[in-house]
């Protein structure tokens, strides 16, 4: 029976160095992404763009991203993680130096797209990765630890920037290109060379992928909601289930860019200072890339439509209830809560989604729900600064809304949806050797 640590990551060595160095990549990736965000604005307008351009500009990021994800995902799934990660790294390097080296509008915009192409590479075929190369019953900790190092980033990440400060972004952009170009370093050591095959398993006797493509098979084939099925010619076709994912991963990107666009303001309206904006979310990530691990433990064993369903839920009264408080202190420390409630959602979502789509097809399935977050992502932050402009409370209750009724499009996509680990995942994870 294989081995595995209580509440921590795989415990069999090749997954444990794999999570782990995919974790070092995203923390540097991240970090030196992140750095350069609180000043980029400031930095834009100082070299001469106009405030309709540093819109475009920080818009550019996303918008790359969700033209590009589902692509580079299906590309992930043809030539292999591996080359996908590296290129990502150093698309995102190379935009990084561009902002150092150019100025102006147009140059400004290129150079944002390629960070957000770069980025949305290794996202996706970094959780491909995890999803083809992990034991099923430690995938829920390995997703907890990819995106748990994604949070820790984003803690470290703008307070650096903001101490480097407007007058240093051209160091901060190199310093983001070298931090990229190191981040492949761990991918190179660990992550397999190999491509991921195309060719599905035979239908007589075992399939070729062992128990977890056996149990793939059953899955795919047997479950009343359809967890994706393998029909003619054997391609996966989107189910219920898999609608389902990309719902939820709406629904975080929709939360995702309210928060991107107003909270800020928000807090400015209530008088906060500039060190307790940038503590909120501090206070945010820090709690959640602590539990994200334990938090893919949990999603590995219980029930994940409750787990997520109750996350999109307790993302949903947090959002409402923000702009109702006018105490610094109260949307301080509720920032800290809703991390502690929100965390299991997406590592439940993730670990449905790797049982939906067979393992030749995670980077395409990968690219199709981070293309939903990006978009949503995008849409929400463009229109939620109007309806601040017309009263504060409105785009925090209509995103609370939109989350609310995803909650309810799940609860449907997932009804028949087993949601805890079967007797046949228990009995994958027991016959791999530790």
């Amino acid at each position: 029976m294989s081995r595995r640590h209580l509440f921590g990551l795989p415990a069999s060595r090749q997954s444990r160095r794999l999570v782990l160095s995919l974790s070092a990549a995203t923390i540097l990736l991240w970090v030196g992404g992140s750095a350069i965000l609180p000043m980029l604005p400031t930095y834009l307008r100082r070299h001469g763009s106009d405030p309709a351009i540093v819109g475009i500009v920080m818009a550019s990021y996303f918008a790359a991203s969700v033209v590009t994800q589902y692509p580079v995902g299906r590309l992930s799934d043809r030539v292999g993680r591996r080359p996908v990660v590296l290129g990502g790294l150093l698309v995102f390097a190379a935009g990084s130096v561009g902002f150092a080296v150019l100025t102006g509008a147009f140059p400004a915009i290129a150079f944002r797209a390629l960070q957000g192409v770069g980025a949305g590479s290794v996202t996706v075929a970094s959780a491909a990765t995890i999803g083809t190369e992990v034991d099923p019953a430690e995938r829920g900790a390995a997703f907890g630890a990819l995106y748990g190092s994604q949070m820790l980033a984003l803690a470290v990440g703008p307070l650096v920037g903001s101490i480097a400060g407007e007058q240093r972004m051209d160091l901060l952009f190199l310093a983001a290109a070298v931090a990229s170009v190191a981040a492949a370093l761990p991918v190179l050591a660990v992550v397999p060379r190999v491509g991921v095959p195309r060719v599905a398993p035979p239908l007589g006797g075992l399939p070729s992928g062992g128990l977890e493509g056996l149990e793939l098979e059953m899955l795919a084939s047997g479950a009343p909601a359809g967890l994706g099925h393998l029909a003619e010619g054997r391609r996966f076709r989107p189910s219920p289930a898999f609608t389902g994912v990309l719902v939820v991963f709406a629904a975080t990107g929709l939360l995702a860019g309210a928060y991107e666009a107003c909270w800020t303001l928000l807090m400015t309206l209530r008088h906060a200072t500039s060190f307790d904006v940038g503590l909120s979310w501090t206070l945010f990530a820090l709690p959640f890339a602590v539990l994200s691990v334990p938090a893919g433990w949990l999603a590995s064993r219980a029930d994940r439509r409750l787990l997520v369903i109750g996350s999109l839920g307790c993302s949903a009264v947090f959002c409402a209830v923000y702009p109702l408080l006018h105490s610094v202190v109260l949307l301080l420390a509720f920032c800290s809560f809703e991390a502690v409630g929100s965390v299991v959602g997406t590592p439940a979502a993730v670990l449905v989604l790797t049982r939906t789509v067979p393992a030749r097809s995670q980077g395409a399935a990968q690219g199709s729900v981070e293309t939903a977050r990006t978009a949503a992502t995008a849409l929400a932050a463009a229109g939620s600064g109007a309806l601040f402009g017309i009263d504060p409370v409105v785009p925090f209750a209509a995103v609370a809304v939109a989350v609310v009724v995803s909650c309810a499009g799940v609860a449907w996509a997932w009804r028949a949806l087993p949601g805890e680990v079967s007797g046949i995942a228990a009995r994958v994870g027991a016959a791999r050797p530790g």
